[in-house]
């Protein structure tokens, strides 16, 4: 498995760029960020696109794509996730008063964009790769997911504040080679952190150690630009070596 980082911040500001992650080529997971670092030949390859959620920083680039795609003659793109994070896209964005309905483009029968509708926690497969969406914590319905191609993969808690169910999964399942956690604040902004649906280091490595998941690799991604330089202190603080910041433009190989 191959996961390219096309964006992994918590803002669009200068040359940050914010999420989206391309697994083997052809499956996005999440659209913050696709048009701007992809060329036409890399956005000809993507068939699926995997939502974790709704906010604008991970799938404002959606109409941006489907809108090249058709200019480029490519269509039929799945657009995959559980029922209620579909519905708030379809009514809120593709819905012909913000962005053309694709959805029924040019007919419901042959439309652009194929909604693909998905289970709280039952694998799915797409394209050789299994994924398994987790119900977070957020301000808007947010899953997680859980996704792995043969016996191994990865963990993604998309925007999240503390989250039992997902870390108890982290624990059941086999195979896990790392896990990208959303760190968007500092640790003195724990409070906001948690009205905003999101996590500090300090709530992160609580849910580690208390899981049993101290030793686990782990990414941090989603953090607010503005607050770089102290959360990266924080992690130099912490000596935890097996957490590293995700770095946007790199490439990660299971």
């Amino acid at each position: 498995m191959e996961i390219k980082i096309l964006g992994c911040y918590g803002n669009s500001v200068k040359n940050f760029r914010t999420t989206a992650y391309l697994i083997n080529e052809s499956l996005l997971l999440d659209a913050g960020t696709v048009t701007e670092p992809l060329d036409h030949k890399q956005l000809k390859k993507i068939k699926h696109i995997l939502i974790s959620h709704t906010h604008l920083d991970h799938i404002k680039d959606l109409v941006f794509l489907v809108d090249e795609l058709v200019m480029m003659g490519e269509f039929n793109i799945d657009l995959i996730s559980v029922k209620q994070i579909l519905e708030i896209i379809s009514g809120n964005l593709f819905n012909n008063r913000l962005w053309p309905d694709f959805t029924v483009i040019p007919s419901e029968k042959n439309a652009i964009i194929k909604l693909r509708e998905i289970e709280l926690e039952k694998y799915t497969e797409i394209n050789g790769i299994t994924v398994k969406p987790v119900l977070m914590t957020h301000t808007v319905y947010t899953v997680g997911y859980v996704i792995k191609e043969g016996n191994k993969g990865f963990m993604f808690t998309s925007d999240t504040g503390p989250t039992k169910r997902f870390w108890e999964v982290a624990q059941e399942e086999e195979g896990i080679e790392f896990i990208i956690a959303d760190v968007s604040f500092p640790n003195r902004l724990e409070s906001l952190a948690k009205l905003s649906g999101h996590m500090t280091l300090s709530m992160l490595l609580d849910h580690l150690d208390r899981y049993g998941l101290g030793k686990m690799p782990i990414y941090i991604n989603h953090i607010k630009p503005i607050f770089l330089d102290e959360i990266f202190s924080e992690l130099s603080l912490s000596k935890r070596t097996n957490i590293k910041p995700l770095e946007q433009g790199s490439q990660i190989t299971l």
